[in-house]
């Protein structure tokens, strides 16, 4: 049975926003010695961005972040925990951020590797009875922002000023929230999802392989084949755990990817190919439907 409920209290939730505001001198991603370990804030809204969001827990404190994905538009206001164990392409855009109301938030990069060995070692010690089958299958969830899951973000953040803390005692916080993830709200369905013949576990190598193959054509049929599943199954259930096709999926993720070498200096050819377009034609229409601009466009807007 899930944990109940624990929304912070308010002095806490203060403390933790000043910090994050302290921490983050200018607008978006700020990096700490612990590479899983960042900090974020914009004082301005944003229009839509595409990107692929990385595996993460993250605290989201103040403001509003507005995801659209591909069948579907979540929207989450802070204070409130938003978890990710998978890699999701996603447009993005923050509403409502100003100088005196910057858009903040805090948070680690998921290792569900980590999190499984946790699980195991939970498991050990305390066995669960099953689980209803039924239960929600969404790689992505949202749930109140604790006491218990914020204190060891603060002290993550207290130790930047002080390295050596930080390399000695950080990897140690970090293992608390995950402790905290997966024995608070909604660890249940973490630990469900992350059972090893569980659906979220069959989908992660299937996305795993996408992500290793992006040079070759992804078949449906082959993908289910190596996760040992029917094509219809899998190809519902992925829908259920991504919120999207397997192709379609396949299609964004390429994109983005391919966008990210254009950026990094590659010429468009060798982006298209690289993400497995042989067609060069093919591979532009994609990115202008994509995008909305050619990838010739790109090395100008970057």
């Amino acid at each position: 049975m899930d944990a109940p409920i624990e929304a912070i209290d308010p002095l806490t939730l203060a403390e933790l926003v000043a910090l994050v505001d302290q921490c983050t001198p200018t607008d978006g991603i700020t990096r700490t010695p612990l590479h899983d370990f960042a900090l974020f804030r914009t004082n301005v809204g944003t229009p839509r961005t595409p990107e692929l969001e990385a595996p993460a827990l993250v605290l989201l404190l103040q403001g509003t972040k507005v995801c659209h994905y591909a069948e579907a538009t979540a929207t989450y206001t802070g204070p409130q925990v938003v978890v990710g164990l998978l890699a999701s392409p996603v447009e993005t855009e923050f509403v409502g951020a100003s100088p005196e109301t910057p858009f903040l938030a805090v948070g680690i990069e998921l290792d569900t590797s980590r999190l499984a060995e946790l699980i195991v070692r939970l498991d050990d010690i305390e066995p669960r009875p099953p689980t209803a089958e039924d239960r929600e299958a969404s790689a992505k969830f949202s749930t109140p922002l604790s006491n218990n899951l914020a204190a060891p973000f603060i002290r993550l953040i207290g130790m930047l000023d002080r390295p050596t803390d930080l390399a000695v005692l950080g990897p140690a916080a970090i293992d608390e929230i995950y402790y905290r993830l997966v024995t608070g709200h909604r660890g249940d369905q973490v630990r469900d999802l992350l059972q090893q013949n569980g659906k979220v576990k069959r989908i992660a190598r299937a996305v795993h392989h996408i992500h290793e193959h992006l040079d070759e054509p992804v078949l449906v049929d082959q993908l289910a084949e190596r996760v040992h599943m029917s094509r219809t199954a899998f190809f519902s259930t992925f829908r259920e755990v991504m919120g999207s096709s397997p192709l379609q999926y396949v299609k964004t993720v390429k994109l983005l990817e391919a966008q990210r070498l254009i950026h990094e200096g590659h010429r468009v050819a060798e982006a298209g190919y690289a993400v497995g377009y042989a067609n060069l034609g093919q591979f532009s229409r994609e990115y202008k439907r994509q995008f909305g601009h050619p990838p010739s466009a790109e090395r100008s807007t970057a």
